[in-house]
């Protein structure tokens, strides 16, 4: 079946063109409702679809933006993606999502696509080498950084105060009594939560026990999994652990009960992310909770905006959501799970 164009719409509605054009782009010239109704019956009945890459010529825009994250499996960056689709979709704008890898340079064709100017801008996560970012900024891309501020303060970015909020989760685990806090660390650049953490630690341990408190994972359950073996195979090892993400965490949980240690009574667990899966872990996680619904939309404010002056760094604030994994009820307000009965007493 041959396409309908828009000079059929406007013989069938009895229009010229143009007036179809303002029908469907909402002027530039005022239309009479009679006249309007014929013409989106006459867009109905030829199942008429605007060419969207003529559209795109003519407007030096696509209404498409685009999302680089690492690994969409990770349910930090399911979440985010999901936000940042419904705002965008808000705006009358579409998402482009390319996956690059955990190294943050793996080439995908959805990527290729964004920069051949297939998207208005993109939200970056994860683009840990600064010649990739460069060559995205050097094709003409609006860009809005997610997690490299620290390294670019010229690009506009939005996101959570990482030094703030780890100290906050390793303060926390301090509280319940603990003195010595493992750290599972996540691969590529984390130079302020480690910071926060070694400036917390410094009180409480030496340099040389430090560095045993210290491991290092992919962001992934396996990564966690591995790094708190790491730490809990040594012959002292931490009675509590902050951990970089919620699917690290997650594994860390794992590691814990494979040598049948109690949670938190043995080993206390604070992660960083608070994503839907945390309040549904056995036990359920403490977390400190990005607000991604928030981030998404200063992101999408910041990709459209039509001026340069748009503030450069925008910091939303962060919440520690304290469950099971630290030692605290988990009955705190504001968790994802419904409200639950109290567990049944045990029959003696």
């Amino acid at each position: 079946m041959t396409r309908a164009k828009r000079a059929d719409v406007a013989r069938l509605a009895g229009v010229s063109s143009a007036v179809v054009s303002y029908v469907l782009n909402g002027g530039p010239r005022p239309v009479a409702e009679a006249t309007r109704a014929r013409v989106l019956a006459a867009v109905d009945e030829l199942r008429y679809r605007p060419n969207a890459s003529a559209r795109a010529l003519r407007l030096a825009r696509t209404n498409v933006l685009g999302l680089l994250i690492p690994d969409i499996t990770n349910p930090y960056f399911s979440e985010f993606a999901l936000r940042l689709q419904d705002h965008a979709y808000a705006r009358g704008y579409g998402l482009m999502i390319a996956n690059t890898g955990e190294d943050g340079v793996k080439a995908t064709g959805e990527l290729r696509n964004m920069l051949g100017g297939e998207v208005d801008g993109i939200a970056i996560y994860s683009v840990r080498k600064p010649e990739t970012l460069k060559s995205i900024v050097k094709a003409g891309m609006k860009v809005v950084l997610l997690d490299w501020h620290l390294t670019d303060p010229n690009l506009p970015s939005v996101g959570i105060d990482d030094y703030g909020a780890t100290r906050q989760a390793v303060e926390h685990l301090l509280s319940h009594g603990h003195r010595e806090v493992g750290f599972i660390a996540g691969t590529g650049d984390l130079t302020q939560r480690q910071q926060a953490w070694c400036d917390v630690m410094v009180t409480y341990c030496t340099p040389d026990r430090m560095a045993t408190l210290k491991a290092v994972g992919d962001f992934s359950r396996e990564g966690g999994f591995l790094a708190a073996l790491d730490l809990l195979q040594q012959r002292n090892p931490p009675k509590a652990i902050f951990v970089s993400s919620d699917v690290q965490a997650i594994g860390a949980l794992r590691a814990v009960q494979h040598f049948g240690l109690r949670i938190p009574e043995d080993v206390a667990i604070v992660s960083l992310d608070g994503t839907e899966a945390s309040a549904f872990t056995y036990p359920s996680l403490t977390a400190i909770q990005v607000p991604l619904d928030e981030i998404a939309k200063h992101c999408i404010d910041k990709l459209t905006a039509l001026g340069s002056d748009e503030k450069m760094r925008t910091t939303v604030p962060h919440q520690l959501v304290t469950r099971e994994s630290c030692g605290c009820d988990g009955r705190q307000s504001g968790t994802y799970l419904p409200e639950c009965p109290p567990p049944r007493p045990s029959s003696s």
